[in-house]
């Protein structure tokens, strides 16, 4: 993107390439703990990587801590996905312990979807 696009979109070239952090609108409720878990994202210019508390997706979805599903699969395959890094800050480090595959994978497919939304 160029920088008179970038200023075009209403922001300021330094703004355009640096991280900021963005609410998602998704929040997991654990209902054994009671505990409720918002997901935030850190956005920036990259590769279409995405990460889930520091650990890529694509290696959490290899280990099944995170179920492959179609939808999110289809999430990461957008175009607008492949010129942002994301990082998912998803409550606590332990959080794809504690919640099924599927819950997660559900969640963090909403995250993106949401998030690539308002981008």
């Amino acid at each position: 993107m160029s920088e008179v696009s970038k200023i075009h979109e209403g922001q300021e070239p330094e703004e355009a390439t640096s991280e900021t952090l963005q609410d998602t609108g998704v929040e997991i409720y654990h209902a054994t703990t009671g505990t409720h878990y918002t997901i935030k994202a850190k956005v920036k210019q990259g590769e279409g990587k995405v990460f889930v508390n520091g650990m890529p997706v694509t290696e959490l979805i290899e280990s099944g801590r995170i179920k492959r599903i179609e939808e999110l699969l289809r999430v990461l395959n957008r175009e607008r996905l492949k010129a942002l890094d994301i990082e998912l800050e998803v409550g606590d480090l332990n959080l794809p312990d504690v919640l099924s595959p599927p819950i997660l994978a559900y969640a963090i497919a909403e995250a993106l979807t949401n998030l690539l939304g308002r981008l």
